[in-house]
């Protein structure tokens, strides 16, 4: 059995992936905030338990490298990377004859900073479909990128100061990496760049980044988070531009005002979600942290799905 009620939990276990509440221990999948708490015992990647022990203070940790398994609780567990951010991964649970692949937040396109999604075949998957309608199909991220780089030169050419709205761990880190690969510099605010310490620790290089303090960045552009914390950061800069750079750029609606948005985004998109269970070819599928449709449009393809808001507990066979 299967419950959803907190992260998923396999019943009759100690077996816990992304409860927000403390647990002896917790399988952890990656480092945000959303998919973490606060363990006696945190159980994870090498990269996501570096991240955790400099973003959360963890300290006690258990962790497994990418395709090795181990026993726990009468279970065979092993740790996938699933492309979504550096340490991601998917946990695939063999128990009682059952292989159940848990996603976590995932990507298949590939990362410039994370490690290349690898899912198996399994009999149950449950699956993040954050992006799970078919109007969040995302355009080229190369083409979006060179209009990214546009938008920096314009910024640049009006003598004004670029600033990119991303995510302080993970979207930044590969927004950075990805302009510095274009020589465009770029600077960093100080919880990003402390994430990016530990990507470089684990071997992800970054040209032409650098520490942001408080003064004009010459020639190149200002990565923050989006938010209240970004405020005092953007109306220091009186000549400015602003972007977001996310997933949600398809919906303009839901953005913070600004002057442009990019579609790059570090989770699947629709077709992404319908290659992974494709992939995956599982006889059963619970969806979790977005639409319920999108179990829906599942069913109407064949498969045996159903939101895991819909159902809290599921039978595993």
């Amino acid at each position: 059995m299967l419950d959803f009620e907190d992260g998923v939990h396999w019943i009759g276990t100690d077996i816990f992936v992304d409860s927000r509440r403390a647990r002896d221990r917790g399988i952890v999948s990656h480092a945000h905030a959303d998919h973490v708490g606060r363990h006696r015992r945190w159980v994870t990647s090498p990269a996501t338990a570096a991240l955790c022990a400099r973003r959360w203070g963890a300290d006690d940790l258990e962790v497994h490298p990418f395709h090795v398994p181990w026993a726990e609780d009468g279970a065979r567990v092993t740790l996938l990377p699933a492309g979504h951010i550096l340490g991601s991964s998917m946990v695939l649970v063999e128990r009682g004859g059952t292989r159940a692949l848990y996603t976590g937040d995932f990507r298949l396109e590939a990362s410039a900073t994370a490690e290349p999604c690898a899912p198996v075949t399994a009999d149950v998957l449950v699956m993040e479909c954050t992006f799970g309608d078919p109007r969040y199909r995302f355009p080229d991220r190369l083409e979006v990128l060179d209009q990214l780089c546009d938008f920096v030169e314009e910024t640049l050419a009006s003598d004004a100061v670029p600033i990119l709205f991303a995510y302080s761990l993970g979207k930044a880190q590969e927004i950075a990496r990805l302009l510095g690969e274009r020589d465009v510099p770029v600077w960093l605010p100080e919880q990003a760049w402390n994430m990016l310490e530990v990507y470089r620790e684990f071997g992800v290089e970054f040209p032409g980044c650098a520490r942001f303090a408080m003064e004009a960045p010459k020639n190149g552009v200002l990565i923050v988070p989006p938010g209240v914390r970004a405020r005092d950061v953007v109306r220091a800069f009186r000549r400015r531009r602003t972007a977001a750079v996310t997933g949600w750029a398809l919906d303009r609606w839901r953005l913070p005002r600004c002057d442009a948005a990019f579609p790059i985004s570090d989770h699947a998109d629709f077709d992404e979600l319908l290659e992974l269970v494709r992939r995956v070819a599982p006889r059963k599928i619970y969806t979790l942290h977005g639409p319920d449709r999108f179990a829906a449009r599942l069913r109407a393809l064949g498969y045996d799905a159903e939101a895991a808001s819909v159902a809290l507990q599921g039978s595993l066979f």
